[in-house]
């Protein structure tokens, strides 16, 4: 008798870059649960409740926390974005890193390179654990900026910047 292989279920978790990514066009074999919740962060991740324990989950956050952090409280930041991260039910996670973005105001590089550090600490934080970080920070970037060409509006990804994320997280999962 042929073994039946089961379709695998994915659980995307985070903020808009989540809650607006066409999971059917990127992963049509896939079953893919939507989590995302434009506008959210480590608050969402931290009181995240759904019960996903029978998928593999894909996490992204951070962005919209960015702007409250800086030198005096960001270790406390990491510590709890990680602990929210581990805390998700799962077969295996795999965690995005927090996205560049672009300030509005400038043209300015300096809220990437804080992000940049701040996914160096994650990172390094995460040292020990089973989460798969999925670092496509450079790939988004361009000039220290988000690439343009990558977005709809300088923060939110285009069909091109989902295609990145589509193929690293394909690439993780080795489906």
């Amino acid at each position: 008798m042929d073994r039946i292989e089961e379709i695998p279920k994915f659980a995307f978790v985070g903020n808009s870059h989540m809650a607006f990514w066409a999971l059917d066009i990127y992963f049509p074999q896939w079953k893919c649960l939507n989590y995302g919740a434009p506008g959210e962060g480590l608050a969402y991740m931290e009181s995240f409740a759904a019960d996903t324990s029978d998928c593999l989950a894909v996490i992204q956050f951070g962005s919209n926390d960015i702007y409250g952090l800086n030198d005096e409280n960001v270790d406390d930041y990491v510590e709890r974005y990680v602990k929210a991260v581990l805390a998700v039910p799962s077969l295996k996670t795999y965690l995005f890193c927090i996205f560049p973005r672009n300030d509005y105001d400038d043209y300015s590089t300096a809220v990437n390179k804080f992000i940049r550090m701040l996914n160096q600490r994650i990172y390094e934080k995460l040292q020990g654990t089973d989460i798969v970080y999925l670092d496509v920070f450079d790939r988004l970037l361009l000039n220290g900026r988000l690439n343009p060409d990558l977005t709809i509006d300088d923060l939110h990804l285009n069909g091109k910047g989902y295609s990145i994320l589509a193929e690293a997280v394909k690439q993780a999962v080795n489906l």
